[in-house]
């Protein structure tokens, strides 16, 4: 995750008994692909059940662990940590054993997805693939291209910024740390999203309010740059820094045009005060390309 908040209340809310609502008839053609001798029929399978909340997948994804292939290998361990809720805790150890066989991987991506699902079946949050509020009641990991949020006091989730239209295949295998900056003294969580190649924008949770999500448009404003001057296929990319007491501070990358084929390369350094809710800009360079 290069790294992975509209004040969005489209948020999904799941739980053991909200996500147990999924007819179990609806996977069952990907479910049967699961055993398919070709490898590539199994991993078509895996990732059409991605989405699927179908209360049989864990148990059918749990042999796939073993398969000889990497990629189906690290889906099926994704597949098991995003449905932490729907494994019963008596078959917990079964599912951590068989995790654990992979543990050593040579693939960094097999073993972050390994990772996640140890620590998501286990509660035991924190690291790279799991970080966690201050206070400890809050956990943010990736699910469907989103971060997910775990509420540790109820065991609910929230994948914040989903929408019923989105293109929620899942993008990231990376690091969860990388993406997420909480506060160290309140529950507020800053998180770099990828939106596409050549776009990142910093979403902003806190609690008790909603979602907020610092997006180009915002960030043009407050550098004072019109979006006709924006050479946007140079792309716009942030780097979170952190936050410095209440304000988050961000650098972003973006290139302006002048002309035909003048342009000019630019860095910002930006802040957010939690407590204003405001943008600033705190410095600026540029230099021609």
């Amino acid at each position: 995750m290069r790294t992975l908040l509209l004040c969005a209340c489209c948020i999904l809310l799941l739980s053991a008994p909200s996500a147990r609502c999924a007819e179990p008839s609806d996977a069952s053609a990907d479910l049967a692909g699961l055993k398919n001798p070709d490898a590539e029929v199994r991993v078509e399978a895996l990732r059409a059940l991605q989405t699927s909340l179908d209360p049989r997948i864990p148990e059918a994804v749990l042999p796939l662990l073993a398969d000889e292939g990497n990629s189906i290998r690290r889906l099926a361990a994704r597949a098991v940590g995003s449905r932490w809720w729907q494994i019963p805790k008596e078959r917990v150890p079964a599912f951590v054993a068989a995790l654990k066989r992979n543990e050593a991987s040579e693939f960094e991506d097999e073993r972050n997805m390994v990772q996640r699902g140890i620590g998501l079946l286990t509660r035991n949050y924190g690291g790279k693939m799991l970080p966690r509020s201050a206070d400890g009641r809050w956990v943010i990991y990736e699910r469907h291209g989103l971060p997910c949020l775990i509420d540790t006091k109820n065991e609910t989730e929230e994948l914040l910024g989903w929408a019923p239209d989105r293109d929620s295949s899942p993008w990231g295998n990376g690091e969860t740390a990388d993406s997420v900056r909480w506060h160290d003294k309140k529950d507020t969580a800053a998180i770099l999203m990828i939106l596409n190649r050549r776009e990142d924008a910093v979403w902003i949770w806190r609690h008790p309010s909603c979602l907020q999500k610092i997006e180009e448009d915002e960030i043009f404003k407050a550098l004072g740059c019109r979006e006709d001057d924006m050479h946007l296929a140079g792309g716009f990319y942030v780097h979170v820094e952190g936050w410095k007491g209440d304000e988050l501070r961000f650098e972003v990358s973006y290139c302006t045009k002048s002309g035909e084929d003048s342009f000019s390369d630019h860095k910002a350094v930006l802040g957010w005060d939690a407590s204003k809710n405001k943008l600033r800009v705190i410095s600026r360079e540029a230099g021609e390309r």
